[in-house]
């Protein structure tokens, strides 16, 4: 997770002394103090640092849930620097440890930190705050889960999440209809993606917030179509596949229902084992090929 240098030195996570449960810079184990606080306060500032401070909030949370004690304090402490107006930066590599090193996962995130980065000092945050919130989050989450080495699926789902926003902050504007002629709809849709756990169909809390994001882009929009897809790894058969990836599919339908879409202009597919993210020979556990996306085709 993210540590806290806005005011105070760098929160070393795990492998510091925090990890053995002594404290670090003020992070006392066990403690919610810092959660309670953000749970309860009312956000200021810019629409980034709001969105900041409700996606700490949920990063903390689910820590919590987990009984990681020093992350869920440390995005506490994050939440409530972005409450307070201030925008966190994201994590740097070189302040946490990686134990059983991964090269290609460490290069992988020092490059996603560089993309972020440069999105963070353009004019993203303003112009697609949401956006921007997710993928700084979703790039500490994977930092921490990466850092920690054992939830495959959840650092998949981080970095899904990142890959996903980035794409979208950066996606062509789209063309205004011409006086004369109308123009169609875009051929490149704005996609939102979630991820699912292995024979799973039920949303996590990160899941959650991302069909929210997708929830309030079509109330506020003008999406004349609405399109679900679910996935499913190779493992199983392909039978029993077809029915999870549509259960996915549902799910995330219900979610969008729940969050004030309306049910009637959203198609829902499943997929099964067709169109995988990543390539991977049959009966293979690949985390990111257990996904739905949600489509969003303007008018």
């Amino acid at each position: 997770m993210k540590s806290y240098r806005m005011i105070a030195a760098p929160l070393l996570l795990c492998g510091l002394a925090a990890c053995n449960g002594t404290p670090t810079n003020g992070l006392i184990p066990g403690s919610v103090y810092q959660l309670e606080q953000l749970n309860m306060v009312k956000p200021t500032g810019s629409a980034f640092t709001q969105d900041l401070t409700a996606d700490y909030r949920n990063l903390a949370n689910y820590e919590k849930g987990e009984y990681d004690w020093n992350a869920q304090q440390v995005f506490a402490k994050k939440g409530l620097a972005a409450a307070a107006g201030n925008a966190p930066p994201p994590e740097r590599l070189e302040d946490w440890s990686f134990h059983h090193r991964d090269h290609a996962a460490v290069d992988d995130l020092a490059a996603a930190r560089t993309r972020l980065m440069s999105m963070l000092a353009s004019d993203a945050p303003v112009r697609v705050p949401q956006w921007s919130s997710t993928a700084q989050t979703n790039f500490d989450c994977w930092l921490h889960e990466q850092h920690e080495g054992w939830e495959i699926a959840r650092i998949a789902e981080c970095r899904g999440a990142f890959m996903t926003a980035m794409d979208l902050i950066y996606a062509p504007p789209k063309m205004a209809a011409a006086p004369a002629e109308k123009i169609a709809p875009a051929a490149n849709p704005a996609i939102y993606m979630v991820f699912f756990d292995f024979d799973k169909s039920d949303l996590s809390p990160e899941a959650r917030r991302i069909i929210a994001s997708a929830a309030r882009a079509i109330t506020a929009g003008h999406e004349s179509k609405i399109k679900i897809s679910g996935y499913t790894d190779t493992s199983g058969t392909v039978a029993y596949n077809l029915k999870l990836s549509l259960r996915r599919a549902d799910a995330v339908e219900q979610e969008l229902v729940r969050d004030g879409v309306s049910a009637d202009g959203i198609g829902v597919d499943g997929k099964g084992e067709g169109d995988l993210l990543v390539k991977t020979p049959d009966g293979v556990r690949e985390p990111q090929n257990r996904r739905a996306t949600v489509e969003l085709m303007l008018q």
